[in-house]
């Protein structure tokens, strides 16, 4: 009896004991379920939160280049008021003058008449003085008892010396009248010519300008001792100078301002290489790369922006003028004139708009207008080319030669200058339209052109020395870099090659006061290496200076 109890209480408390393991799984299930949904629910919440967040920096981008575009067009908006405001000065100056050529006009005709009506009254008097002539000869002839044919004789030679007196007279009076008339002709149009094209003033600068919001940009531009600074002047060829926003404007920063915004100038006459030295400073400000090698493969990529920019603008100014059939290689030379000045006149500008005012000249004269613009446009080419010890008109003719310009072209660039006779009207009307581009008044700066020059002379004679690869000229002059070929120069020749720069710059140029010359040697070594059989592949380079 007390076994069958012990069985029952046994079966019992087992039975017990998996109904309530049974609980306690159905309770761990559910309590998993509840954390499994919360956390799903938490999930759910932080994407909402980060959805927020991110159309909040949206909005605020948003508005950030909303304004940027309201700043652009409120100067887009000044430039245009500012345009009408010269436009309308200019139609002032332009009626002015209409009505003083109309004026000298009207003082001519009336001189005309004038001179006509002399000119009758002295016709009257020679026919009187030759009827008196005639009757002398007769009583000389009845005084002197000649014979008559003597007396024809005389009286011939006397009238025809006397005829061709009146006709020497004649023909030199229609010769001046001729040229009042061809003068007044040429001014009208030329007068017309300014009246169908204006231009605004066009001025190039050697220094270019970059705002950098703190401080250590600008020491990360520096580097440690100037390391990267001076590889930034060596790759590039410009000059970088640092200024603090509050030393520019003379004032005291503001309270509370913790950031100094520094501005920094690129400095260099050459253009080109300030444009490719200002997008790969602003590249690397941007990324916030400024290793020497990250410099190096920005500084490639940016001058291969600059070629397709010169490409861009060489198509734009053709598609302006609506000039077709043009080689390509001229049109590359024509974008890098974007990138050079002329007496501190944009040299691109300055063909574009010798065009328009060729393409007027003979529209007045009923020329062919296609033909007139394309040699305005091409007659500066040859300034294109930097370093070939020519002139840029010789330059320019073997340019135009290559590329299988036609004659009259080739013609106009070279005697725009008046150095080789011009053979055809359109060269002529090259020669003017170049004068008055030249002339107008603000066109041009000579002592920028100056400065340009003596840069350009430094750099030329420093590469007369054969083992000179690459020189630059900074601080106006005052200091030059030169970068010798390692393989021709050991470091114990540097001081030799720097003294025979400085003797011959001392024979060809005055430059006053004192010129730092720095000679830069520099070795590569390159080579490949696997750090994984037939997988990864690196470059390791050893920089040695």
């Amino acid at each position: 009896m007390d076994f069958g109890i012990d069985k029952f209480i046994i079966i019992f408390l087992a039975v017990l004991t998996l109904i309530l393991s049974l609980i306690f799984w159905s309770w761990q299930k559910k309590l998993a379920n509840q954390q499994e949904k919360l956390k799903k629910t938490q999930i759910q919440q932080q994407k909402k939160e980060i959805n927020l967040i991110t159309r909040e920096e949206k909005l605020r981008l948003a508005q950030t280049s909303l304004a940027i575009q309201k700043k652009s067009l409120q100067k887009e908006e000044e430039k245009t008021t500012n345009l009408s405001e010269k436009l309308l000065q200019k139609e002032k100056v332009i009626a002015e003058q209409i009505k003083k050529c109309d004026q000298k006009e009207q003082r001519l005709e009336e001189k005309e008449r004038e001179l006509y009506q002399k000119e009758q009254e002295n016709s009257n008097q020679l026919s009187q003085i030759n009827k008196l002539r005639q009757e002398a000869e007769q009583k000389l002839y009845e005084v002197s008892q000649m014979d008559k044919k003597e007396a024809k004789e005389i009286l011939f030679s006397r009238l025809k010396e006397k005829i061709k007196e009146d006709l020497d007279k004649k023909t030199q009076k229609e010769i001046k009248n001729n040229q009042e008339k061809v003068k007044e002709e040429t001014t009208k149009i030329i007068c017309l010519a300014l009246e169908k094209y204006s231009s605004e003033l066009v001025y190039s600068k050697t220094v270019n300008h970059l705002k950098v919001d703190d401080g250590k940009t600008v020491g990360r531009i520096i580097g440690k001792d100037g390391r990267n600074i001076n590889f930034f002047r060596k790759l590039t060829g410009v000059d970088l100078l640092f200024n603090s926003e509050n030393e520019v404007s003379h004032r005291k920063p503001k309270e509370g301002k913790k950031k100094e915004e520094w501005i920094i100038e690129i400095s260099c006459f050459n253009s080109l290489r300030r444009e490719i030295a200002t997008h790969t400073l602003q590249k690397l400000i941007n990324e916030q790369k400024f290793s020497p090698l990250q410099m190096e493969a920005i500084f490639q990529e940016v001058s291969q922006e600059v070629d397709e920019i010169i490409q861009q603008s060489g198509e734009e100014v053709l598609h302006e003028l609506q000039i077709s059939s043009v080689h390509p290689e001229l049109i590359k030379h024509l974008g890098k004139l974007k990138f050079r000045t002329s007496y501190g006149q944009n040299v691109l500008e300055h063909c574009l708009e010798v065009a328009k005012l060729a393409a007027g000249i003979a529209a007045e004269l009923g020329l062919d207008i296609n033909l007139a613009k394309r040699a305005g446009l091409f007659h500066d080419i040859g300034k294109s080319v930097e370093d070939d010890g020519l002139s840029h008109v010789t330059s320019g003719v073997i340019i135009a030669k290559q590329c299988k310009e036609s004659e009259v072209v080739i013609n106009a660039i070279a005697s725009h200058h008046r150095n080789f006779p011009a053979d055809n009207p359109y060269s002529f009307i090259v020669m003017a339209a170049d004068t008055l581009s030249a002339a107008r008044p603000g066109a041009r700066g000579q002592q920028l052109e100056a400065y340009i020059a003596r840069m350009e002379s430094l750099e030329k004679l420093a590469k007369e020395f054969s083992e000179v690869e690459k020189i630059y000229a900074f601080q106006a002059g005052k200091e030059i870099w030169v970068i010798v070929n390692a393989k021709k120069v050991s470091d114990y020749q540097l001081l030799e090659v720097s003294e025979a720069i400085q003797n011959k710059i001392r024979e060809q140029i005055i430059v006053p006061g004192e010129i730092i010359i720095s000679v830069l040697r520099e070795t590569k070594f390159t080579q490949k290496m696997n750090t994984l059989p037939a997988t990864n592949k690196s470059k390791k380079k050893k920089t040695k200076q």
